[in-house]
C-alpha cells in the first residue's frame, strides 16, 4: 500500500506541473535539446517548474535588451504592436526558484529582460530559466552573456549579440547584425542587407551562411582553424595568405567572419 501511495503522489505532482509549465515532460526535453543549462540524467530529474507571461505595446523603433540568462532566448518577431514575454524557470529543488529571477523593466527606449544575483543567494543554484519573446519587427534587440542557445527571427532593427554560451540562430533579419563570442555553431540565413553589413567573430565553432542569390556584398573571412567550404554556384573566391574574400553581386555591405574554431560554410538558401 506505501508503494501504491508513494505512485499515486508521484503521479498527482506530475499532473500539477502539467498545468503549471505547460507540459513538465516537454519543457524538460527541450531544456535538454537547446543545450542551455545542466544536461543529463540528473537534470531531467527537474521536480519543479514555473511560468511567467506579459503583455505590453511597444512602439515601432523600440530596443529590446536580454541579458544575464541561465538559459536559452528565442526572439520571434510578429505583426502588429504587442509584445509578448513568457519566461519559464524549471529546477530540481523548489527552493532554487527563490533565487536568479528574471525581471522586465521599461525603460526609454523599450524593454530590459534581465536575470539578476540576489543578495545572499547560495554559491550552488541549480536553475534553468528560458525566455521566449514575441515582439513587433520594427524593433532592434541586444543579447548579452546568455548561457544557452540563442534564436532570433524576423527582426527589422540592428541585431547585436555578444557573450553567447551556446548555439546562434538567427534568419529572416532586415537590419545589422553582430555576433560577438559564440561558443557553439553560427547558422545564419541572410536574404537582405543593410549598409551596416553583417560581422560575425569570435566563434567556438563552426559558421553557416545561407546567402540569398540576389544578395549583393562583399565577404570577407579570416583567422578560421577549419576549412572554408562554398556551396554556392558561380561564387569565386580569392585566397590571399590566411584571407578569403568573395563578391556577391555587384558587391556592397560588407560580410565579415574572423576568428572562428571551426569552418566556415558558404551556401544559398
Amino acid at each position: 500500500m506505501k508503494v501504491r501511495w508513494i505512485i499515486s503522489s508521484l503521479m498527482s505532482g506530475a499532473v500539477a506541473l502539467s498545468i503549471v509549465s505547460g507540459s513538465a515532460k516537454q519543457q524538460k526535453a527541450e531544456a535538454v535539446n537547446l543545450n542551455a543549462g545542466p544536461v543529463g540524467s540528473e537534470w531531467t530529474k527537474a521536480v519543479t517548474a514555473q511560468e511567467e507571461r506579459q503583455t505590453y505595446q511597444l512602439a515601432a523603433g523600440a530596443h529590446i535588451d536580454v541579458s544575464e540568462i541561465s538559459g536559452p532566448v528565442s526572439v520571434e518577431a510578429t505583426d502588429g504592436t504587442s509584445a509578448e514575454v513568457s519566461i519559464y524557470r524549471t529546477a530540481k529543488n523548489s527552493d532554487d526558484l527563490a533565487w536568479r529571477k528574471v525581471s522586465v523593466v521599461q525603460t526609454s527606449t523599450g524593454r530590459t529582460i534581465r536575470q539578476k544575483r540576489q543578495s545572499g543567494e547560495p554559491d550552488k543554484v541549480d536553475l534553468l530559466n528560458r525566455v521566449v519573446l514575441k515582439v513587433p519587427r520594427q524593433v532592434s534587440v541586444t543579447g548579452k552573456n546568455i548561457s544557452g542557445d540563442f534564436n532570433i527571427s524576423g527582426v527589422a532593427g540592428a541585431v547585436d549579440l555578444n557573450g553567447i554560451s551556446g548555439s546562434v540562430d538567427a534568419k529572416q533579419l532586415n537590419g545589422a547584425l553582430t555576433v560577438s563570442g559564440a561558443s557553439g555553431n553560427v547558422r545564419l540565413a541572410v536574404a537582405r542587407i543593410t549598409d551596416a553589413g553583417l560581422r560575425v567573430t569570435n566563434v567556438s565553432g563552426s559558421t553557416y551562411l545561407r546567402l540569398a542569390s540576389d544578395l549583393n556584398a562583399e565577404i570577407s573571412i579570416s583567422n578560421t582553424t577549419g576549412a572554408i567550404s562554398n556551396k554556392i554556384e558561380g561564387l569565386a573566391i580569392d585566397k590571399l595568405g590566411q584571407n578569403f574574400t568573395a563578391r556577391m553581386g555587384t558587391g556592397g555591405p560588407r560580410i565579415v567572419v574572423s576568428n572562428i574554431t571551426g569552418g566556415v560554410v558558404l551556401q544559398g538558401i
